[in-house]
C-alpha cells in the first residue's frame, strides 16, 4: 500500500522550501564570476558548444580582402530619442532602444534593425574585451546587436544570418578628446547598481555620440555566435579595430558601479566576458575604403 504523508509532514515541506526559497531563486543556469555557472560550464547550454562560436582572436595577417564588402550606412543612430532604457540585466548593463534605426551596405543580406546595444568589461586595471586583435584585448569591448528584416530576437536565432552586431572597443585614454555622451551614459550607472535595476532614459544622449571618434572606413567581418547562451550562431559580426579613447573615469564607472545580482551579496559585475574560442575553418575578412590606402595589417 502507498504510504500518505500526514498534512503535518506535507506543511513542514511546504516551510522548507519557502525557508530554502532564496537559494532556488538565486540557482542561474549560467554567469561569469562563479565555476558552477561560469564560461566553461556553457558547453551544454544551446549551441556553445558548436563549431562557429565568438568570439575570437582577430589574426589580421589571416584576414582576406572582401570584395563584397562595403561602407555601412547607418541610419537613426544621432536620433537622441532612440535610447529607451538602461538595464541591469544581471549580465551586464544594455541599453533598449526605439524601433526604427538601422543599418545596411554592401556584404549584408538584408536591411539590420537596431533592437539593443550593450557592454562587456573586466576590472578598471585589466583589459576585459570579449575580441581581440592579435591577441591584444581592450578595456570594455561595446556590441550593438540588430536583426534581421526587424525580426524578433527569438526569430534571429534560428535564421544563419539573423543578427548582424557590430562591436567596438573602448580604451582608457588620460588625454581622450572630451565626449559628453560617454560621461552622461556611465555616470547613469549609478542608477541600475542591482539585476533588475532600471533607468528610463530621456535624450541624454545619442548613439551617433558615443561612436562620433569611430573610423568606420574599415572593418573585419566573420560569422560566429552569440557571445552568451544559448550561444546562438546566427550572427554576422562587424569589428570595428581601432578603439574609442574614453577617460579612465568613464572606465572606472563601468567596472565599479554594478552587481551582478545584489549589493548584499557583494558580487561585483566584472569579468563579464567570455574568453575567446576556437576559429577552426571560418573565413575572416576585412573591407577598408580605398580612399584611405590603409594597409589593413596594421589596424
Amino acid at each position: 500500500m502507498e504510504s500518505i504523508n500526514p498534512p503535518w509532514k506535507l506543511g513542514m515541506h511546504v516551510l522548507l522550501l519557502l525557508l530554502l526559497g532564496g537559494s532556488y531563486v538565486s540557482c542561474e543556469e549560467w554567469c561569469y564570476d562563479k565555476s558552477s555557472c561560469g564560461p566553461r560550464t556553457w558547453y551544454s547550454l544551446g549551441q556553445c558548444n558548436g563549431a562557429n562560436q565568438s568570439p575570437i582572436n582577430i589574426e589580421t595577417r589571416k584576414a582576406m580582402p572582401g570584395s563584397h564588402l562595403g561602407p555601412i550606412d547607418f541610419i537613426g543612430y544621432e536620433d537622441r530619442l532612440r535610447p529607451q532604457l538602461l538595464v541591469n540585466n544581471g549580465h551586464y548593463a544594455e541599453v533598449e532602444m526605439k524601433s526604427g534605426a538601422a543599418i545596411f551596405g554592401r556584404g549584408l543580406p538584408a536591411t539590420y534593425y537596431l533592437k539593443s546595444f550593450h557592454f562587456h568589461w573586466d576590472k578598471s586595471s585589466a583589459p576585459g574585451s570579449e575580441h581581440a586583435v592579435n591577441g591584444k584585448r581592450y578595456d570594455i569591448e561595446l556590441h550593438i546587436v540588430h536583426t534581421k528584416n526587424n525580426m524578433s530576437t527569438e526569430q534571429a536565432r534560428k535564421d544563419p544570418e539573423g543578427y548582424a552586431v557590430l562591436a567596438f572597443f573602448l580604451k582608457k585614454d588620460n588625454y581622450a578628446p572630451k565626449m559628453n555622451a560617454w560621461k552622461t551614459l556611465s555616470d547613469l550607472l549609478e542608477f541600475i547598481p542591482e539585476k533588475g535595476n532600471s533607468r528610463q532614459l530621456h535624450g541624454e544622449f545619442s548613439l551617433g555620440g558615443l561612436l562620433k571618434t569611430v573610423d568606420d572606413s574599415h572593418y573585419y567581418r566573420y560569422h560566429g555566435s552569440l557571445t552568451t547562451p544559448p550561444c546562438s550562431e546566427s550572427v554576422i559580426w562587424t569589428i570595428f579595430p581601432d578603439p574609442i579613447p574614453v577617460s579612465p573615469q568613464v572606465v572606472k564607472k563601468f567596472t565599479q558601479s554594478l552587481y551582478f545580482t545584489t549589493r548584499k551579496e557583494g558580487r561585483r559585475m566584472q569579468n563579464n566576458f567570455r574568453p575567446v574560442q576556437p576559429f577552426r575553418n571560418r573565413k575572416l575578412f576585412y573591407f577598408t575604403e580605398s580612399k584611405y590606402h590603409h594597409d589593413p595589417y596594421q589596424f
